[in-house]
């Protein structure tokens, strides 16, 4: 038996190979053809430019809060894209097959590919190339990996060697499952997670299996296409199954079906799900069809979903606090005319300064790193601006470092504002105090009122 659902068509050109949302109106699709195109559900139509990979599109995903998408594709390549502006931020060219997997931490700060041979990790805010995090990390047959929700571990499919979690932080192995638990051919999506992280899907050939970690535990079941190769996306409270050209829906503590099998005309490559739940994209052949979930399932499968993923947009956002303290920044500069001669404590070009006070962290990273290289500017200025962005990138861990290479070049006043606002960042406010305080020591007066107006008005 078979249920009709509230449905709406997208068509392309090209065969679709793959499909995420982009916030709860919209939904990326990436296709055969090498393009990735940004689409919104209420009438269909495309958002922004197309984004070209140059090879087909294998996998897509997009951040939590919004800002981040990535690809990979058969060229090799996972690509960091702006999800607003659809422009090409970061290239890894370390692959060695094409890339089948990827995925972004929680809080938006990192980036997870699967090559078949290896998995990645590197920083998805760091430089014009991604900055490797881990080394190459060997999975034979890998095509799946997965984040936990809290970022903490990520998870790893294979077709033929089983999954493995490993720990984001250092890499180590948590859990091998051996060949128990191998995928035996190649979804577009493999792996899902339960909302407290504590169970583990994973697609197989006729059934998923659910590995209970805390007990080092596994269970399967089958699922309605006995002999179909499987596609897996959850959102911690039910799973939706694409086998064949049909999907199916499970209760994720149950393993039950909770629902008649949605039906489509041909096979479904790739499956996708709103952040609360309440949609469901599949893409076969040119066509992208979401289904609304909300007319066949109880308001319980959505509700936690949208909770769990609220608070991790809310932990995300709160990553952004210091953003905040770019306040007073910008009212000094309107009031100096945006003269970059006239700032104080610090030394930037005219086009530094005006990439920055059009927000655009990126772009001013990529000019700062441009003139560090040419030297046009004394370095510890540069190093220290550097910091002072990479904090709004959330890139703690390079900030400290460019705020700490400042000072070794030689001690200022901006160096250890850098210092200060990288450990605030981090959430060390009395560690920021006490080296805001250094900022103090050779400085004239007109910049030691500035500094105490920066205290005062709370920007550290």
């Amino acid at each position: 038996m078979t249920i009709d659902t509230k449905q709406i068509e997208i068509v392309s050109h090209s065969d679709t190979c793959a499909v995420a949302f982009a916030g709860e109106g919209q939904i990326v699709g990436g296709y055969q053809d090498g393009e990735i195109r940004r689409w919104k559900l209420k009438d269909g139509q495309q958002q922004g430019p197309t984004m070209q990979a140059g090879a087909a599109v294998c996998s897509v995903v997009v951040s939590l809060d919004g800002r981040w998408l990535v690809s990979g594709d058969r060229g090799c390549k996972a690509i960091v894209w702006n999800a607003v502006t659809h422009k090409k931020v970061r290239e890894s060219q370390e692959h060695s097959s094409s890339v089948l997997g990827v995925d972004i931490s929680s809080d938006g700060t990192k980036v997870a590919s699967a090559d078949y041979n290896d998995a990645r990790l590197f920083s998805i805010t760091s430089g014009t190339r991604p900055i490797r995090l881990l080394p190459p990390l060997r999975h034979r047959g890998v095509i799946g990996i997965k984040f936990s929700p809290d970022g903490s571990r990520f998870a790893t499919a294979s077709e033929s060697h089983g999954f493995r979690l490993y720990n984001t932080h250092d890499g180590s192995v948590l859990f091998d499952s051996a060949e128990s638990g191998s995928t035996g051919f190649t979804p577009t999506t493999s792996l899902a997670w339960s909302s407290d992280g504590q169970q583990l899907f994973v697609a197989s050939i006729g059934k998923i299996i659910c590995f209970d970690l805390p007990n080092s535990l596994s269970s399967e079941w089958p699922i309605h296409e006995n002999q179909s190769g499987v596609s897996i996306v959850s959102n911690g409270r039910f799973i939706a199954c694409a086998a064949g050209s049909s999907v199916s829906l499970w209760d994720c503590v149950s393993h039950k079906q909770i629902s008649t099998v949605i039906a489509h005309t041909a096979h479904v490559s790739c499956l996708a799900l709103s952040p609360s739940g309440g949609d469901l994209a599949c893409g076969s052949g040119t066509n992208i069809t979401i289904h609304n979930l909300r007319d066949v399932l109880p308001p319980k499968y959505f509700d936690h979903g949208a909770l769990i993923r609220q608070q991790q947009l809310d932990a995300a956002r709160e990553a952004h606090v210091v953003d905040n303290r770019r306040v007073l920044r910008k009212a000094l500069i309107r009031q100096q005319r945006l003269d970059a001669s006239k700032l104080p404590l610090v030394q930037m070009s005219d086009e530094i300064l005006e990439s920055w006070t059009q927000d655009d962290p990126m772009n001013t990273e990529s000019l700062l790193s441009e003139e560090i290289r040419s030297a046009s500017i004394p370095r510890h200025y540069l190093l220290a601006n550097r910091a002072l962005i990479r904090v709004r990138l959330k890139d703690l861990v390079g900030a400290i470092e460019d705020a700490k290479e400042s000072l070794q070049a030689q001690p200022s006043p901006i160096g250890y504002i850098a210092v200060a606002v990288a450990l605030l960042g981090q959430g060390n406010r009395e560690g920021a105090l006490c080296t805001f305080d250094f900022a103090f020591h050779d400085c004239g007066l007109h910049d030691i009122k500035f500094l105490l107006l920066l205290k005062v008005g709370e920007a550290i």
